[in-house]
């Protein structure tokens, strides 16, 4: 299965007051790295669908666990792991680093979906294309 890897420094707007991680922002990163992730491989999960609809990669489930915590500046090294493809979910298994250390790892499910324009609260999931499942299937 496929496997993504960048790095990323934290910044000031990241941290909270002792200057450590807010807990959030690795939400929001997973979100970055998938999104990343996905455009490497000439992907756009959020692009039009068609003249009427926008897609998405919802979350159905997150469980995280947190080991350590960088500090301001620290370059901290994201894995993406796909650990699953069924016929309209997604599986990735995100690690977050310092050099060896593990730092937070997380589970994640999503679903390949699409919704009307204009109207979000519509969503609904579609089979993950076979060109896309072909694509994360790759070891990278």
């Amino acid at each position: 299965m496929r496997h993504y890897t960048y790095d990323r420094r934290l910044n000031w707007s990241e941290c909270d007051a002792g200057g450590i991680i807010f807990f959030p922002h690795y939400a929001r990163w997973m979100v970055d790295g998938l999104n990343e992730m996905f455009l490497s491989l000439g992907i756009d999960p959020n692009a039009p669908r068609g003249d009427n609809a926008l897609g998405g990669l919802p979350v159905l489930g997150l469980s995280m666990k947190f080991v350590s915590a960088p500090a301001l500046h620290e370059t901290v090294t994201h894995q993406i792991i796909v650990t699953k493809i069924g016929g309209k979910s997604m599986a990735f298994r995100h690690r977050f680093l310092r050099g060896e250390e593990l730092l937070m790892e997380a589970e994640e499910t999503r679903v390949w979906a699409e919704h009307p324009l204009g109207n979000p609260r519509a969503l609904r999931t579609q089979q993950v294309p076979d060109h896309v499942r072909a694509l994360l299937q790759e070891a990278a």
